[in-house]
């Protein structure tokens, strides 16, 4: 919590807090669920939250409000818990993701050059930090250094670069707010509220605008960012596991797990996924069809992605490196996929792809 008493501005600028729960509960007649779901007077609310998930999308304007007043502080909090109950509803992964992308880079911009903010929201999420003496330097520990820069692929976030001492990494300001960009991404993505069919119902109208924003926009990435499936585009961990399925032979759980995330997510529908499968010596229609709509997000609540490289390499099912795997920045078999299709379209490209951009 931010402090014993929270700052009702600050929550609602930062409306996931834990702080958020003793505001609720100081004043509960201004956060009726029900009012909320139902009445006119709280459209607006229900509106709001709605934008706020579409901005995520690239589809809809979501200006800042001022929060000047106690209603806009109440009414921002409000149309949070909407957002946050659209994206529960719907569970879509790729929705729930850009979402709290989204809400992370906002939290930086709000954070600004803010240092004492800085510091209690990092305190928030559990990042070890504190001011130096030391040319305006935070000192963060190096286990909260790991924990929320695994997921930065660039290598000026690489432990071997950081100035280290006494287990603590000391960054500047940008990369401190970075940090706290990643926590807050995290732990939207990663804590979804629950909710009920009256929520769903109540909600109905704003869902179906989402769900159909949500599906233009994958469309538009499946056509703009990889193109029609093509085979001789697959990276080669996974042109191996077709090749072991297609030849009968038992392809281990993760390899299954592995290739079907991936095959949907070029853009193979289930269908296609399952004809495939129809090879392997234990092929039982009803579980395969079950395993690949669970995994595939059709039957759960849950769209699972493809394994980082560094996960197929620990599973032991990285097969036939090439030169672009060996690349540096190659971390993910859709990045081969993408990188090789960008090679493919050259007509002046080499034995080798060259980086994409």
């Amino acid at each position: 919590m931010l402090s014993n008493s929270p700052d009702l501005r600050t929550v609602a600028r930062f409306p996931y807090i834990s702080a958020v729960r003793e505001v609720i509960s100081r004043m509960p007649e201004r956060f009726d669920m029900e009012r909320m779901l139902n009445s006119r007077s709280y459209e607006f609310v229900r509106i709001r939250g709605k934008e706020r998930v579409m901005s995520s999308l690239g589809d809809g304007q979501w200006p800042e409000s001022p929060l000047l007043t106690e209603d806009e502080c109440v009414q921002e909090i409000l149309a949070f818990a909407v957002a946050r109950m659209i994206c529960s509803v719907i569970g879509d992964r790729f929705l729930v993701n850009r979402f709290a992308v989204r809400e992370g880079k906002r939290a930086g911009a709000l954070i600004g050059r803010d240092r004492a903010l800085m510091l209690k929201l990092a305190d928030e999420f559990g990042i070890d930090a504190a001011e130096t003496d030391t040319d305006g330097l935070y000192a963060v520990h190096f286990t909260s250094f790991l924990k929320y820069s695994s997921k930065m692929r660039s290598p000026e976030w690489k432990l071997l670069y950081q100035r280290i001492r006494k287990g603590y990494v000391y960054v500047d300001e940008h990369k401190l707010v970075r940090l706290i960009e990643q926590a807050v991404t995290d732990h939207l993505s990663e804590k979804l509220p629950p909710y009920t069919d009256t929520i769903r119902k109540a909600l109905d109208a704003e869902i179906a605008e989402v769900v159909t924003a949500v599906g233009r926009l994958k469309e538009e990435f499946q056509k703009n960012s990889l193109g029609e499936i093509d085979e001789k585009r697959y990276p080669p961990c996974m042109k191996a596991i077709l090749n072991q399925i297609r030849t009968s032979q038992n392809v281990p759980q993760m390899g299954r797990f592995a290739i079907v995330t991936f095959l949907h997510a070029i853009g193979m529908t289930s269908e296609q996924i399952f004809d495939i499968f129809s090879a392997v010596p234990d092929f039982r229609a009803d579980v395969t069809r079950y395993q690949i709509e669970h995994i595939t997000g059709k039957i759960s609540a849950t769209e699972y992605s493809v394994p980082e490289c560094s996960t197929m390499k620990s599973y032991g099912i990285c097969f036939n490196p090439d030169s672009l795997c060996n690349k540096e920045w190659m971390k993910h078999p859709m990045t081969y996929y993408i990188a090789k299709g960008r090679d493919l379209r050259s007509p002046s490209r080499k034995k080798e792809p060259s980086t994409p951009q």
